[in-house]
């Protein structure tokens, strides 16, 4: 058993903690590093306040490339990967074991005695636990329904399908513009995906970059997300509201402030362009989950709505964002979207799985999409009731004494969001 000094502790905590922004100015709002723990942007600096966005990346990369090489090279400590401390795990897995051990008694505790069969598209509540669990989640977001897909990549991607495709959807200009939707630069959808949005959707992302925007220059840099993701993002600001009315104001033919949009990956002019969707993540994982001021994302939504462009939240993590925010219900998180997206494997601890959560119309084309994309399996019943079971234990109040009564709880993401604020709290304590 390896024994760590407080100050090691505080070192690697540390190093984990760099990977995230914590050079906010005095602020309300409140980020996540991981889904498992919240961090409290605004509460540490780690010597980054006042410096510009790519020097506090560059600086932030550097510090944590040469403590992760020094923890490489000390055989003098002999410290296990396994007893190292990771802020940015999502969660802490038991052993595929007893992983598959717990789903066995999960299916007794939820009820379920039949498989769902290629998505149960056609079946009712009463007949199919995964249609129960779909209306289960999709109530408590305030919603009509919801789809339970396989990965967020692909729930995304059908999202944007029918958004793109809504009778709703306004074209710039009164032309048929180039399919495109809009988005911050650290989206998932442009770092983590090779372009599916552009190899197998045909679409453009006009990227909102807040470091252009409010640099002195107008001129907007040329994205790669290649050199984007080699510079580091940390230190970069989350999308707000100006930003997304300078996108509007760009999309109707007056460039405000001299402004200019193009699109990725084909740099085609953003007045060329039907933008169908403006996604919005909540938290901004890529840059220490900074948060949108919740009164900005009321007032986008609005913006959206006028504009006939349909408000998206990525909300991989929304239920941390959700606690951030104060909000007692994840409804009210919910409220001024479209429609969302949401993960099970982060904070929820599930194997895997995502839901899209929307209206009928919306989601009843979903399930169209899905098996386009060949994502209803023949049964997804592990997926299903590993995300089934995090979801009620996470989220639900009640659970486990099986009383059957569906309630939010927003107090397991509050507890998380306290505890990791007293670990910055003591970090910025150790730094000053």
């Amino acid at each position: 058993m390896v024994t760590l000094s407080s100050t090691k502790v505080l070192q690697l905590l540390y190093a984990s903690l760099l990977t995230f922004d914590f050079s906010v100015a005095a602020s309300s709002t409140f980020g996540y590093g991981t889904a498992g723990v919240v961090s409290f942007v605004g509460r540490a600096t780690i010597g980054t306040r006042g410096q510009s966005p790519s020097n506090v990346r560059r600086s932030t990369n550097a510090a944590r490339s040469s403590i992760q090489k020094s923890y490489a090279t000390d055989a003098s400590d002999d410290v296990p990967m396994k007893d190292l401390i990771d802020l940015q795990t999502h969660t802490v897995r038991p052993s595929p074991s007893d992983v598959l051990s717990h789903l066995s008694k999960a299916c007794d505790l939820l009820g379920i005695e039949a498989y769902d069969v290629y998505g149960d598209f056609t079946s009712i509540e009463d007949q199919s636990y995964l249609r129960k669990f779909e209306t289960e989640v999709a109530t408590c977001f305030g919603r009509e329904d919801a789809v339970f897909c396989l990965s967020g990549g692909m729930a995304q991607s059908i999202a944007l399908m029918i958004h793109a495709q809504s009778d709703t959807t306004t074209t710039t200009n009164d032309n048929d513009g180039t399919l495109a939707f809009a988005c911050h630069p650290t989206s998932h959808l442009l770092l983590h995906e090779n372009e599916a949005f552009s190899e197998l959707l045909g679409m453009e992302a006009v990227i909102i970059d807040p470091d252009d925007m409010d640099a002195a220059s107008t001129q907007q840099t040329k994205y790669d997300p290649e050199v984007f993701k080699s510079e580091g993002y940390c230190g970069m600001t989350p999308m707000r509201l100006h930003h997304a009315e300078r996108l509007i104001s760009a999309l109707d033919g007056s460039k405000m402030s001299g402004d200019s949009f193009s699109t990725y990956p084909s740099n085609i002019p953003v007045t060329s362009t039907t933008v169908s969707t403006l996604i919005v993540e909540l938290p901004h994982r890529e840059i220490g989950g900074k948060l949108v001021p919740w009164k900005e994302v009321e007032e986008m939504s609005r913006l959206c709505r006028g504009r006939k462009i349909k408000f998206h939240c990525d909300g991989a993590r929304i239920f941390e964002a959700s606690a951030g925010y104060g909000h007692e219900s994840i409804q009210q998180t919910a409220e001024p979207f479209d429609t969302i997206y949401i993960s099970f494997y982060k904070g929820l601890g599930a194997l895997s799985g995502a839901m899209l959560i929307g209206d009928k119309t919306f989601c009843a084309d979903a399930r169209v999409w899905l098996r386009r994309m060949g994502g209803n399996l023949y049964t997804v019943l592990p997926y299903a009731v590993s995300s089934w079971d995090g979801f009620r234990k996470n989220c639900i109040t009640n659970y486990s004494d099986g009383s059957g009564s569906i309630q939010y709880d927003a107090s397991v993401f509050e507890q998380r969001r306290q505890k990791l604020a007293r670990v910055i709290d003591s970090l910025s304590a150790d730094v000053d």
